[in-house]
């Protein structure tokens, strides 16, 4: 499928909100979708290689994508899903100015005993920066939620997860695409619990802004109503005299909400360390209110997966998406247990989704985790405060390029931008890239000829040789015994180590070298293939660990039809690598 100009609709609501380089779409461009994975248990469906909605309306798999979501959201224009969607909630950034990373832990390291520290077993993995320039965040907010308008159908609903940060600003973008007379509430999720703030009120709320395409949209009232507050007499309390107000069934929630608590160590069913993971009582209540069985939800922020984990327990049918890698195989393995547990219960409509990539798109997860990398390694000291500079290194302010390219001219031009904006900055300057143009030494030397101050000086980690070590991947290998005997295939994990793993836990532990007892206890999950055709992995088994202190089993006996088939072994380790072993049985 090549690439295609879709048209989006003007926004024409009131008020509007204007910043720096705002432009509203009129065009989006629509990308191939490349199947890469099916998870399919009852194998009692067909691949889908391009998920129009012609094709799936009849024969429904749930879409997981991989990529960039705006580039996703266009290329479902493209596959026939405008005004079908009936529910989206996103939880997108914050503009907090944080990094947000993933507390990983080893599987059953404690209970192996191998770690005296207990700390020791704990990575800390970098999923994405949420440090932006006002005008590029208000930027990148509007152009997706128009593309959200597009998709969404006459009676669906949209749920736009915020805090003090941003909301206000995206209330009055959302006036503007969705119209103010769509607006329906501003929910405010409260909570409480330890904080840091000693001179101000702590900030212990959310808000949760919520509107509809037009005035007929679904709002399923009974199906959310909460039992009435409990007087100390044992009377029931309502407010109204009037007892036609009164249901048996209870009230309908105010728009706030101080019951639904946290993720936290109470939620032991739940918690997966993802530092923005929301409680699925928070979505249940949502998609019950704005969806009905077999209605599709969508996510395009979807981190842990808790949306599609909630849509999918309550009968929905779901898309998700997120730019990480590591959140797609972290929502990926949690929604495996929850449809194997629903087989088991005969509790499902719709036991398959499918994983695609967008565009092509290549592992963001490592352009995070290299950045967050070269910090530690060069000793770069991050600053939160400072919307285009990443940090200082000495006495001098430091750039880190995208790794996704090298440095150009242009990038010299926008730090040359930014400086003419600071004219009291006397500091040098030191840019860290992976690589660059051959015009760059030229400009750099021209510019350091002419200025005093401001020096650039440029750390190349691909050719820096004190710098540049740490960029030498060594990537993680397996060994696995593949045996076939008549019918059946047995299939032994007989040893894993992830050189990243143990590279990481020594960095962090200088006094001795980290050794693991176990190597299962590097491994996160594995997947099965029993017919591989080398492009598409269909996922015929899968050992998901329930548990973080469960180990894989390490040992697999498949029935086989075929006389003559393609193994393929997946083996996913703690930190999202990917180690894929295949043979001809």
């Amino acid at each position: 499928m090549s690439e295609s100009r879709i048209k989006i609709t003007p926004a024409k609501g009131r008020p509007m909100l204007n910043w720096v380089g705002k432009k509203p779409l009129e065009y989006v461009k629509g990308f191939p979708a490349q199947l890469i994975e099916v998870f399919n248990p009852l194998n009692n469906s067909k691949k889908i290689e391009t998920p129009t909605y012609e094709e799936l309306k009849d024969n429904w798999q749930n879409l997981l994508f991989y990529g960039d979501n705006k580039e996703v959201l266009a290329t479902l224009l493209e596959l026939g899903f405008r005004g079908k969607i009936d529910l989206i909630y996103i939880d997108p950034p914050f503009k907090s100015g944080a990094d947000y990373v993933r507390k990983v832990e080893l599987r059953g390291i404690k209970e192996l005993g191998s770690l005296e520290n207990d700390e020791a077993s704990v990575l800390q993995q970098t999923m994405y920066f949420d440090i932006w320039n006002n005008d590029n965040y208000l930027q990148f907010m509007y152009e997706r939620l128009q593309l959200m308008k597009e998709l969404l159908s006459e009676t669906g609903s949209i749920y736009v997860h915020l805090d003090w940060h941003v909301g206000h600003y995206v209330k009055i973008i959302m006036d503007e695409i969705f119209g103010q007379e769509n607006f329906r509430n501003e929910i405010v999720w409260c909570y409480t619990g330890p904080s840091n703030q000693q001179k101000d009120f702590p900030d212990k709320h959310d808000v949760i802004y919520r509107y509809s395409k037009s005035d007929n949209y679904c709002f399923n009232s009974e199906d959310i109503r909460i039992p009435y507050v409990k007087l100390d007499t044992g009377k029931t309390h309502g407010i109204f005299k009037e007892r036609a107000f009164l249901n048996e069934k209870g009230k309908i929630p105010e728009d706030w909400w101080s019951d639904i608590t946290p993720v936290a160590r109470l939620h032991a069913t739940e918690l997966l360390d993802f530092i923005t993971q929301k409680p699925e009582a928070l979505l249940e209540r949502i998609i019950k209110a704005s969806s009905n069985e077999g209605d599709i939800v969508l996510d395009c922020f979807c981190g842990s997966g808790t949306t599609l984990a909630v849509a999918q327990k309550l009968g929905r049918r779901w898309i998700g998406c997120d730019i990480n890698k590591g959140a797609i195989q972290l929502t990926s393995s949690r929604l495996q247990k929850i449809i194997k547990d629903q087989i088991k219960k005969n509790e499902t409509k719709y036991p398959t989704f499918a994983l695609y990539k967008v565009n092509n798109y290549d592992l963001k997860l490592l352009h995070t985790e290299a950045i967050e990398l070269a910090v530690q390694h060069i000793g770069i000291q991050r600053t939160r405060t400072d919307t285009f500079f990443d940090g200082t290194l000495g006495k001098n302010l430091v750039k880190i390029i995208d790794f996704n390219h090298p440095l150009t001219l242009l990038d010299l031009q926008l730090l040359q931008d930014e400086l003419k904006k600071r004219p009291d900055e006397d500091r040098d300057i030191t840019i860290v890239c992976l690589g660059k143009e051959l015009a760059v030494d030229a400009w750099i030397d021209e510019w350091n000829k002419k200025h005093p101050v401001n020096k650039i000086r440029v750390i190349e980690l691909r050719t820096d040789k004190k710098y540049g070590n740490f960029l030498i991947h060594k990537p993680a290998e397996a060994k696995v015994e593949i045996k076939r005997k008549n019918n059946k295939v047995f299939i032994e994990i007989k040893d894993f180590i992830s050189p990243t793993i143990i590279e990481r836990l020594n960095i962090d532990n200088q006094l001795w070298k980290v050794k693991i007892a176990d190597f299962r206890a590097m491994i996160n999950y594995i997947l099965i293939d029993k017919d591989y055709d080398g492009k598409v992995f269909n996922v015929f088994y899968s050992d998901v660990p329930q548990k973080k202190t469960d180990l894989i089993k390490g040992k697999y006996e498949l029935e086989v039809n075929k006389d003559k088939t393609k193994i393929a072994v997946k083996i996913v380790d703690m930190l999202g690598e990917e180690v894929l072993i295949t043979k001809d049985v």
